[in-house]
């Protein structure tokens, strides 16, 4: 597998840095352990001395800055070669990690793999005291490499992805409270503010999509990008259940799958978008294209479903009548409602998802906090602990 030079011709200025032995048998870079898994073919067996290399993201303010056209000016942070067991880790510097960060103290990554792409945020900010625990990727038959493979069961190269084009801003879900409609409820409230002003930012964690059939056709996910609010949104109090959504720039990107150099006679699959024939002087197999968040848009919307999560009793906690209660734990939350990008459906041969519906995530913290207030005596109870440390609340008058 290769990742090429750019279409115009001018080659990728990628980071070199030092390598050393690993203990599960291939190099790996020196420093933190950002990731580690295994990589396994299609029939299930380890891949002994694939190429895993991670990349790095820019910003959301040089994301959105992008022409049409520009290829994403990615950065190779690390590289590391399977072991016989198909294990592989990836390790950074800590200088460098940090230097890849946002403004949120996240660094959005891409791993490059011989199975498979998948992009997650590492955070960077307590480095290097405290390193965050690896992430962990295993590639196997489900996370196949989308590019395909030619008649030597080799993987076809892909570019990196280019920009196609600017989005309209998307919905995401970045917090919830949930109020069950009760007697005793009657008169409680709850509120979300998503960051406390601008000498501070919050990171949301978006989706990633990618698809293999075009821009109509259904994505699948690809893991997350952080992206940073650095501003103030209010949400007004809600008397019942409620989803707080703010929106975020997003952006449609592209990328060639290609034969090697000079190979003539590269099988060209059927898409439903416009995909190009040449890759510099290689013929194009087939493309990707992927949806990214390119950071914060701003304004506020929320929903109002219908049910809440269940809640065990011996998570319940008693509220006295006229008290308030502020989840500003630092205990991220995921929602299974989070970025929704629409798309055709009706497509032959098409079987993934007509849309890209994927997660949303923000950590409750100093910069993120859920308010409840309760007009009578009831119970505030967590879905997997106690309220000060649960990932999602519900207020109710009986302890459940």
């Amino acid at each position: 597998m290769f990742r090429g030079i750019c279409a115009t011709g001018v080659a990728l200025v990628l980071v070199a840095l030092p390598m050393t032995a690993s203990a599960a048998g291939g190099p790996v870079s020196s420093g933190v352990a950002v990731a580690a898994g295994t990589v396994t073919g299609p029939d299930g067996a380890a891949i002994r001395g694939a190429t895993v290399d991670l990349y790095a993201w820019p910003s959301d303010a040089i994301l959105r800055a992008m022409k049409p056209g520009q290829t994403v000016p990615t950065t190779l942070l690390a590289t590391a070669a399977t072991s016989a067991t198909g294990a592989y880790t990836l390790r950074i510097p800590a200088a460098s990690l940090k230097s890849a960060a946002t403004d949120s103290g996240y660094a959005n990554l891409e791993i490059y793999s011989p199975s498979g792409i998948w992009f997650f945020s590492y955070q960077t900010g307590s480095l290097p005291a405290r390193a965050a625990a690896a992430v962990t990727v295993n590639f196997d038959a489900k996370s196949k490499w989308p590019c395909g493979y030619n008649t030597d069961k080799q993987p076809y190269g892909f570019s990196g992805f280019k920009l196609l084009k600017h989005l309209k801003p998307a919905w995401a879900v970045v917090g919830q409270g949930y109020i069950i409609k009760q007697r005793g409820t009657s008169g409680d409230w709850v509120n979300f503010k998503y960051t406390e002003g601008s000498s501070r930012s919050q990171a949301s964690s978006l989706g990633v999509g990618i698809s293999g059939y075009g821009i109509d056709a259904g994505y699948s996910t690809n893991g997350t990008h952080s992206s940073t609010a650095s501003r103030t949104a209010g949400y007004p109090n809600s008397a019942t259940n409620a989803w707080f959504r703010t929106e975020f720039s997003t952006a449609l990107y592209r990328g060639s799958c290609y034969g090697l150099p000079n190979q003539t006679g590269v099988p060209r699959v059927k898409q439903h978008s416009p995909c190009p024939k040449k890759y510099g002087e290689s013929e194009v197999h087939m493309c990707l294209w992927s949806v990214q968040s390119t950071g914060w848009f701003g304004g506020t919307s929320t929903l109002h479903p219908s049910k809440a999560p269940a809640t065990p009793g011996a998570n319940c906690a008693p509220m006295q009548k006229g008290s308030s209660y502020a989840g500003d734990f630092g205990k991220a939350v995921q929602w299974s409602s989070g970025f929704n990008i629409g798309a055709a459906v009706g497509y032959k041969g098409v079987n993934l998802k007509a849309s890209f519906g994927t997660t949303a995530q923000t950590g409750y913290d100093r910069n993120a906090v859920m308010n409840y207030k309760f007009k009578k005596a009831g119970w505030l109870c967590g879905t997997n602990a106690g309220p000060a440390s649960a990932a999602i609340l519900v207020a109710r008058d009986n302890r459940a």
